[in-house]
């Protein structure tokens, strides 16, 4: 169980790392997670506690929760009767829907729900191609390993869309509300994009792994869908249709817009605060306290020997003023780093968007740390070899630790999305800026002279660096086990050349 949490890391744009993280439902009413991301970086870079303080850390990351997308089959989503396709059909068949604004908001919730379902599914498909294809051996026939696949694509997606597209009559109404249709125009160009897309995926494979009559008998089937979907997006006036020649600046910005408003269904409401704020207030108190004991005491026991109004008395209280500023201080710096060693930075509530239930709490926190602070079986999943020593000056790398504990309540899950299809977790999904690291690099191309045959050879080599990322992953309600994972990320100047993913 514990091994499904990491889904994804991927680079997101040449400045963004995305990881996406699972966190599954236990079978118990609460389930708990932690997990530790060590970020090792090389000193040349410059990167300390004091060039990048947490706050500009946290201002780099970009946090996304939501629910796991609900899993159906293509199949499913037009026969089950969880599918949002069919509940949308059922509301709409009881008499005077149009009129109760619950009915109205569960249609919308239902519709947008659809298109999430509907993209999920299709990814799981292309997913399962793209695994038998890459473990076929060479040149072996692919026809019995996926064309069932494909198949399955074309016919379950046709009937998707033929079944969506019915529902146009029925809120194409002046009595249906405006934010109705408006759901149904956009989630029918998202149903489109999607078939489209993975059209021209399946195109892709087809063109490039088969052969013969299986070869163009796809082909042409998949070609003929993408035209189909072209010529319904221009029918209805959307203009999400992608042009030879043109820079397609509005397709692209409809198709961002269309996916952030169908995946905003699965988004929750997140409630951040810092933590410890009554315990911070409490121990700066106390440091007060102690201060003000000692000049106190200072003053009272010199006022007792030498009497109120004499000259060490009057010393006395000056030095034992200077000395209460400083315990005081003192005793403020100390608290603050058992508070920072002992507490997260801050506490996140995640609840749906009405708020009515709070299903998961997060904590997290960023330290900076020592190699030599850092677990035995981190420092073993990082394998560092001497070529990394040798980079930092024999110094060591700058590790940046963030951590995150989170908690979900089973119970509350099962109360918020009862009558939908199963949820069974959340989705985590974080945008890492990888800019500040590149302040410092060099060039990213230099040129070098090669002497061979006798004749001299300008040849370029490209500077990159190394950031390597070790995840722990730990829970104990899976019996506190933990697993490692390491991954690369290759940087020049210009930003993410590539991650490598590697094997413990």
């Amino acid at each position: 169980m514990l091994e499904t949490i990491q889904q994804s890391a991927i680079s997101h744009d040449r400045h963004q790392v995305e990881l996406k993280l699972d966190y599954q439902l236990d079978r118990g009413k609460h389930t708990h997670y932690q997990i530790s991301t060590y970020i090792f970086v090389p000193r040349s870079l410059g990167i300390t506690e004091e060039s990048y303080p947490k706050t500009e850390l946290y201002r780099d990351i970009k946090n996304y929760i939501r629910i796991k997308t609900p899993q159906m089959s293509l199949r499913d989503l037009i026969e089950d009767d969880l599918s949002p396709l069919k509940i949308v059909q059922q509301v709409i068949h009881q008499p005077g829907w149009y009129l109760k604004e619950a009915q109205n908001e569960q249609i919308i919730h239902a519709l947008r729900l659809l298109g999430a379902m509907f993209k999920s599914s299709l990814r799981e498909h292309i997913n399962l191609v793209e695994r038998r294809v890459r473990l076929a051996a060479p040149g072996q026939n692919l026809q019995p390993l996926v064309g069932n696949l494909i198949d399955e694509m074309i016919v379950e997606s046709e009937k998707i869309g033929a079944q969506y597209r019915l529902l146009y009559a029925e809120f194409n109404m002046p009595y249906v509300q405006k934010d109705v249709f408006l759901a149904h125009l956009l989630v029918d160009e998202y149903i489109s994009l999607l078939i489209e897309e993975s059209a021209t995926e399946f195109f892709k494979i087809v063109s490039e792994r088969y052969e013969g009559t299986d070869h163009l008998h796809y082909c042409q089937r998949l070609n003929d869908i993408v035209e189909r979907e072209t010529s319904h997006r221009k029918a209805r006036g959307y203009d999400s249709v992608l042009k030879v020649g043109d820079d397609n600046e509005v397709y692209a910005f409809r198709s961002s817009v269309i996916k952030k408003y169908v995946s905003g269904v699965l988004h929750l409401s997140v409630d951040s605060q810092r933590e410890g704020k009554a315990m911070e207030q409490v121990l700066l108190a106390l440091a007060a306290g102690i201060s003000m004991f000692f000049a106190t005491a200072v003053a009272f026991h010199f006022q007792s020997v030498y009497g109120t109004f004499t000259f060490p008395a009057f010393v006395a209280l000056i030095v034992g003023y200077m000395f209460k500023d400083r315990i005081k201080q003192l005793g403020q710096t100390l608290f603050a780093g058992k508070l920072q060693a002992n507490l997260f930075d801050r506490r996140v509530n995640i609840r749906t968007l009405d708020g009515r239930y709070k299903l998961a709490t997060l904590r997290e926190k960023i330290t900076f740390m020592k190699e030599s602070d850092i677990s035995a079986e981190v420092r073993s999943a990082r394998q560092k070899d001497p070529f990394a020593d040798l980079d930092n000056d024999q110094k060591g790398e700058t590790v940046i630790c963030h951590t995150k504990a989170i908690v979900l309540n089973a119970e509350l899950f099962r109360r918020a999305f009862a009558g939908l299809p199963k949820t069974s977790g959340l989705n985590d999904i974080i945008r890492y800026d990888i800019y500040r690291y590149l302040r410092k690099m060099d060039d990213p191309v230099d040129e070098n002279l090669l002497l061979r045959d006798g004749k001299l050879e300008v040849v370029p080599s490209q500077k990159v660096y190394h950031i390597n990322v070790v995840s722990q992953y730990s829970s104990k309600s899976f019996g506190n086990q933990k697993i490692h994972k390491r991954m690369r990320l290759i940087l020049s100047r210009l930003g993410i050349k590539r991650i490598v993913h590697i094997h413990l």
